[in-house]
């Protein structure tokens, strides 16, 4: 549905990665950040190099956060100083409020490769007074257009809110705010790829996707309403490094990153977590591409094992705290 669009952004943002990567080892700034004294720089100074330019990311004055701008003359986005193979990462997000119909802003992990492995938040611009939709997806050996769809239980435009994907050799599951609103299971067994052979880096960015991103693309992005402005701050990640001057993943696949992966990830899903995922699925979920008979006439394998709907029975209303469905 939206892969055109996607190698759009890579195509602006692929250039400035590979420069500031080559500029970085040039000037022995080693993009790793087990990097001796890193640990003193502040987090977005660490972490991220900028994909844009001082107008578009606006990096904060400690440090510790960053805008994303988008007008007329520029996308914007950030990009992590390593990779990943399996592991823990989290931001808080404020998207821009008003009219933000065609705007996409989003946080991820890819793999940049031909073929490549990627794990998506992405929140869809609306107009005024509806509200943003938040698409999840996932991309493994090339193999992507999985996406789902949710209306959150909150205005992700009036405060922080916490976005976090929890990765590992078993499971993915996308959470907002501690409760998770999408599992993706290794299906290996059924022949469905996994991300399980590529390390990720972390990216975060904001960009027209006016084609798509409203109301299937019949509403246009409004430049009068620009600037744009996506918000980020509180960046934790807890992982198997794979730093960008080696390729071998063989110790993040091993046995070795288990305690590792046991500590960081959620493997499986408490009482509490299986009844707001359940919620979350029975009552805020607008698209799934399993229910997509008009794309996809035969069901994904996969379909089942990684519904939302765990079916544990009466929810408890203690497990519900906090949820809501909001008017439109």
């Amino acid at each position: 549905m939206v892969t055109g669009m996607r190698f759009q952004m890579y195509a602006l943002l692929w250039p400035t990665l590979m420069f500031s990567l080559v500029t970085g080892m040039a000037v022995g700034v080693v993009p790793e950040t087990s990097q001796v004294g890193s640990k003193d720089q502040p987090t977005f100074v660490r972490h991220f190099w900028s994909t844009s330019d001082k107008h578009h990311y606006k990096l904060s004055q400690d440090g510790e956060g960053a805008e994303l701008v988008l007008d007329q003359s520029s996308a914007a986005g950030f990009a992590s100083k390593t990779r990943y193979l399996f592991g823990r990462v989290s931001i808080q997000m404020k998207v821009h409020p008003g009219d933000s119909a065609g705007t996409v802003s989003t946080f991820y992990t890819s793999s940049l490769s031909g073929k490549h492995d990627e794990l998506d938040f992405e929140f869809l611009g609306n107009q005024p007074g509806k509200l943003y939709v938040l698409q999840t997806n996932v991309y493994a050996s090339g193999v992507g257009d999985r996406e789902q769809r949710i209306r959150l239980w909150f205005d992700p435009t009036e405060d922080f809110h916490t976005y976090e994907i929890h990765w590992n050799k078993e499971i993915v599951i996308f959470m907002v705010d501690d409760t998770p609103i999408r599992i993706y299971r290794n299906n290996e067994d059924l022949g469905v790829p996994y991300p399980s052979r590529q390390a990720m880096s972390v990216f975060a960015s904001l960009w027209n996707g006016e084609e798509w991103a409203t109301q299937n693309g019949a509403i246009k992005l409004n430049w009068s309403n620009a600037p744009f402005v996506a918000a980020y701050r509180g960046y934790e990640v807890e992982g198997c490094e794979v730093p960008w001057y080696k390729g071998d993943i063989k110790y993040c696949q091993s046995s070795d990153t288990d305690s590792m992966l046991r500590r960081a990830t959620i493997h499986n899903l408490t009482t509490r977590q299986q009844a707001r995922l359940q919620w979350v699925t029975e009552n805020l979920l607008v698209y799934d591409y399993c229910k997509d008979v008009y794309r996809y006439p035969t069901p994904h394998p996969e379909c089942s094992r990684n519904s939302g709907l765990q079916i544990i029975g009466p929810q408890p209303l203690k497990h519900l705290d906090g949820l809501k469905v909001l008017e439109n």
